[in-house]
């Protein structure tokens, strides 16, 4: 029965794939864009991770009565291999699936079936679910993309990532083995010299190791939003946004309602007398659950560049705000990071988002060489509003109290040419003023990862 689940699904994608690919090669029958040219390109990227917990999981700090098991040793693997159809130097067509597997994970599929699934408290059904880890056999894009429509303007439709600037508010989230964020969208670009604007809308997409989510169908939320870069020589970038998200069309959450934008800007520079900064403030407003929604972000970074010590070190400070609010209160206060990736923005061992957060942090940059690059930072979590507020399904502060704890992480990532990269990763968390855990003072934490990628390409040409 597995078996034969898993070759339907595959059965499914490669019909798209052809169907699409019928649509598109009346094109390529009439182009003449004269010499060589890409006809069709051949990707798989194979990505390894081996990761080592101790006192903690996704879901549970600290009790080894709970969820899952405290001291996991997984190996997570990502496999995408699919292609790109290039009939013209402007028009492309892509399509690749993707496999995602976590080897030894305790709170994988298998063992608990309910445990990412989103639905109303006390309910099973309706429901839809959002594995961070697992997803067999899914299509990772799927889209038809044209250059160059107007001078300057491209368009693209169709399943693919969306990220922009430092990817807080727009950003793919491809730390975790699924990819937060995966829209079915169509999206319009304008490029000049070093300005662009890009506008799109869509639908983010769920991930379920049981379905296949067929582009424009399961989607855990609509929206779409505009994003701009403007350059002012070395002194600033500029990049505008504003973003908007509703309920989805998946079980559960498309009876929801909910109307959420944002609207700010990001303000930074590498380039100014060695000196860095980046700035970010955000307004989310709308409304949610019948109260409206009055709520902020916002990020600050200090830093300066010693380019004349080995390894070119940069330090910086950097701060980083999200309101917090209580359910009680008249209006949603908590902030919302839109469609924002966690990856490494607010420590690695991702206890904490921008959300309700008060995030104080020292990092250091090293750049050993042009393929070697050191990240070192250290937090200091405090919770805005700490009431009645519970993390990773343990994690509650003692009365009175804002700090949730500490976290040191350490960075490097090797590039060895265009083909492979490799990462190790350590992270060590303090515990704060969180109150007991199942009777026990709540205990520091720590995790280790080591991580290969490979990128393997191959073209076939054409003659025109």
């Amino acid at each position: 029965m597995l078996r034969l689940y898993f070759k339907n699904k595959v059965r499914i994608i490669f019909s798209l794939t052809c169907l699409a690919c019928q649509l598109v090669l009346p094109t390529f029958s009439n182009a003449n864009t004269g010499g060589d040219s890409t006809l069709l390109e051949f990707n798989i990227t194979l990505r390894e991770r081996f990761e080592v917990w101790d006192g903690m999981n996704a879901k549970n700090y600290g009790d080894p009565n709970g969820v899952g098991s405290l001291n996991d040793k997984i190996l997570f693997q990502r496999i995408v291999a699919g292609f790109t159809f290039k009939p013209t130097s402007k028009i492309d067509f892509a399509a690749h699936i993707q496999d995602s597997r976590a080897f030894g994970w305790s709170l994988r599929d298998s063992e608990y079936p309910e445990l990412f699934r989103v639905k109303q408290k006390n309910t099973q059904e309706p429901y839809y679910t959002m594995n961070p880890n697992e997803e067999f056999f899914e299509i990772y894009d799927l889209y038809f993309s044209v250059k160059e429509i107007f001078k300057g303007v491209s368009l693209k439709i169709g399943r693919q990532k969306i990220s922009f600037g430092d990817k807080r508010i727009f950003g793919p989230g491809e730390w975790g083995n699924t990819g937060r964020w995966t829209w079915d969208a169509v999206r319009l670009s304008y490029r000049n010299k070093n300005n662009s604007l890009d506008v799109f809308g869509g639908g983010t997409k769920t991930h379920d190791p049981e379905k296949v989510a067929i582009p424009f169908t399961e989607t855990e939320h609509w929206g779409g939003g505009a994003y701009a870069h403007i350059q002012f020589g070395k002194l600033a970038v500029v990049e505008p946004f504003y973003a908007i998200k509703t309920q989805g069309s998946a079980d559960y959450i498309r009876k929801q309602s909910f109307s959420k934008h944002w609207i700010g800007t990001r303000v930074f520079s590498d380039e100014v007398n060695r000196f860095k900064y980046d700035f970010t403030l955000t307004q989310e407003f709308g409304h949610e659950n019948g109260k409206t929604i009055n709520a902020f972000g916002i990020i600050g970074l200090l830093g300066y560049q010693f380019h004349g010590l080995p390894a070119k070190p940069t330090l910086c400070l950097r701060e980083t705000y999200a309101s917090g609010g209580n359910n009680d209160d008249t209006r949603v206060r908590t902030f919302d990071p839109a469609f924002g990736a966690k990856d490494s923005y607010y420590g690695r061992m991702n206890i904490t988002s921008w959300s309700n957060l008060d995030d104080r942090e020292v990092v250091l940059y090293l750049t050993p060489s042009k393929k070697f690059k050191i990240e070192m930072n250290y937090h200091f979590f405090y919770l805005p509003s700490p009431d009645n507020k519970t993390l990773l399904g343990t994690m509650k502060l003692q009365a009175g109290k804002h700090h949730l704890g500490n976290e040191f992480n350490f960075f490097a990532s090797y590039n060895a040419g265009k083909q492979f990269q490799f990462v190790g990763v350590f992270g060590y968390f303090w515990a704060g003023d969180l109150q007991p855990i199942n009777g026990t003072t709540a205990q520091n934490s720590n995790w280790f990862a080591i991580q290969a990628f490979i990128k393997l390409d191959k073209e076939i040409h054409a003659k025109h």
